[in-house]
């Protein structure tokens, strides 16, 4: 179950299955990465400091995102990552960020492990299945297996506002879903791409998922929306630190 707490006195969204972990989402109150909202930039470089300070970091695993279903492992020197939309990492006390504003956050984390990693998936990553891309390599590259992952899967537009044609409809159909991800209505796609991102895991073994009730447009009030705003916006961000103790209690 997804709720709200507080950083610092600033909004944050975590899940009920990491609540002893730093592993949130950000909201509109605690902006990281203004993007087109250059008014925000002083206010996110604060945000920022205050972020490593609490998290006693002086650099975050992060990305330029480009909608690839390119993936990178940490190697203790690559902090930015060109063109990558999912990112993972065992090494300890590292932190990873990726940045949204519609499309859907994922995280996920082995605590038998200690590895973590933050996914982007918007409906191009979502059709190019980097969910579980992602998850294939970790277990490849880690060695860690998926009834081991915990995924959260957080806001993102839900299916009442992702309203599609029926070219990206077919792009996502190939997915084949067990359960029903669309509705259609006057030649028009209403798509979840949450569940979407969700199947991807359950078909590969995750059992233990958390999915967050909330859509971005619809609560743009809380989350940037791309949509709802025009593309005139700032970002949300997904974030996890990788424990310090190698076995997590």
């Amino acid at each position: 179950m997804f709720y709200f707490d507080n950083f610092h006195g600033k909004k944050i969204l975590k899940s009920s299955l990491l609540s002893n972990y730093d592993c949130f989402f950000t909201t509109r109150d605690f902006v990281l990465t203004p993007a087109q909202r250059e008014d925000l930039t002083l206010i996110a470089e604060n945000n920022m400091n205050l972020l490593k300070s609490e998290l006693n970091t002086s650099q975050i695993i992060t990305a330029k995102q480009t909608h690839s279903d390119n993936i990178k492992v940490f190697t203790g020197n690559n902090f930015y990552n060109d063109d990558t939309d999912a990112l993972i990492s065992n090494t300890e006390n590292s932190v990873i960020m990726l940045n949204y504003a519609d499309c859907v956050p994922v995280i996920l984390y082995s605590k038998k492990d200690n590895a973590g990693a933050v996914i982007h998936a918007g409906w191009r990553g979502t059709s190019k299945k980097i969910t579980e891309k992602t998850l294939i390599k970790m277990g490849n590259e880690l060695n860690i297996k998926a009834e081991n992952i915990t995924a959260l899967i957080g806001p993102a537009i839900g299916k009442c506002c992702f309203e599609t044609d029926e070219d990206v409809f077919n792009q996502l159909a190939d997915e084949k879903c067990s359960k029903v991800f669309y509705n259609k209505l006057n030649n028009k796609y209403f798509i979840d791409l949450k569940l979407l991102n969700a199947n991807q895991l359950e078909r590969n073994g995750v059992e233990n998922i958390d999915i967050c009730e909330y859509c971005t447009c619809c609560m743009s009030d809380i989350f940037f929306s791309y949509r709802k705003e025009k593309g005139i916006t700032a970002r949300h961000s997904a974030i996890i630190k990788i424990k310090g103790d190698k076995i997590c209690q």
